[in-house]
């Protein structure tokens, strides 16, 4: 599966979607036709830090193939009917979604997530940044307490050809509430096991983590 993601920001702090279920998916339609999967991601009320979330939300995308992926991420602008007025594009990614975790609970719309976007760490080959961060740091993540899915997003080697992706890589975390997720967070296993292991492949500073709520438009 190919997904797009489009990280959006507004200077209001209000919804950055336009529209809500049935007048969302219509324009989805008719903007992004070959688009299998829509889910509108909303910065939720409740943040970590006190610091407010780096993005507003993503609007993402799941396509079968990567042409109609590629196509709408050049074509962002086509999609923007579907954001509110006053939203900006910050980022665009389109890549692999690995579900490295997943449990049956899991179900999307549902719950919280925790939204990760960074970059690779300086010096490393995108082949080696992706292998390692798939097959040797994805099982630590999936050791995430409370955790009910984790999902990784690779871009598609090929973007990279003519210009740097929005991020190197985006990872999702998925609980059921965001007391889990604080939980998690704040336990052992994150803050040692994965965070050291991060080292190895993620450039310091650039994660700009938020917890998110799904709706999800077209499952």
């Amino acid at each position: 599966m190919i997904k797009l993601y489009v990280f959006l920001t507004s200077a209001t702090g209000t919804d950055p979607f336009r529209h809500r279920g049935a007048a969302a998916l219509a324009e989805l339609h008719r903007v992004a036709p070959t688009a299998m999967e829509y889910v509108q991601t909303r910065a939720s009320d409740r943040q970590l830090t006190d610091d407010p979330p780096p993005f507003a939300g993503a609007a993402e995308f799941r396509f079968d193939y990567a042409a109609p992926a590629v196509d709408a991420a050049a074509n962002v602008a086509a999609l923007a009917n579907l954001w509110a007025d006053g939203v900006s594009v910050a980022g665009v990614v389109v890549g692999h979604e690995r579900t490295i975790m997943r449990l049956p609970a899991h179900a999307h719309g549902q719950g919280i997530k925790g939204v990760f976007p960074f970059d690779r760490k300086p010096g490393l080959s995108i082949d080696y940044f992706q292998n390692y961060w798939w097959r040797t740091h994805g099982p630590i993540a999936a050791r995430t307490e409370g955790a009910l899915a984790y999902f990784q997003c690779h871009p598609l080697c090929q973007l990279y050809e003519d210009g740097r992706p929005g991020f190197d890589g985006v990872t999702e975390l998925h609980w059921p509430d965001f007391a889990a997720a604080e939980a998690a967070m704040a336990s052992r296993q994150m803050r040692e096991d994965q965070s050291q292991d991060a080292q190895n492949f993620a450039e310091a500073g650039t994660v700009q983590l938020f917890m998110a709520e799904e709706e999800m438009v077209q499952p």
